[in-house]
């Protein structure tokens, strides 16, 4: 059985979160909350009704990166 992955080019949309924690709406990749805390994303994230985001910290040089 051969599983599809969903695959999108995120690199200009989290090019400005260099460095940073982000969480994304998990049906659209849309950044919901960013932050230098893993903790405090996750809190924002869930403050904003995303019960389930998707949780990544962007590097600080930003190149090929696999989520």
């Amino acid at each position: 059985m051969s599983m599809k992955m969903k695959t999108q080019d995120l690199s200009k949309s989290l090019k400005k979160y260099s460095n940073k924690w982000v969480a994304l709406k998990p049906d659209t990749s849309k950044v919901i909350a960013s932050g230098n805390s893993l903790g405090g994303v996750i809190k924002k994230a869930r403050e904003s009704g995303i019960s389930d985001p998707v949780i990544t910290r962007v590097p600080k040089d930003y190149g090929v990166y696999v989520l």
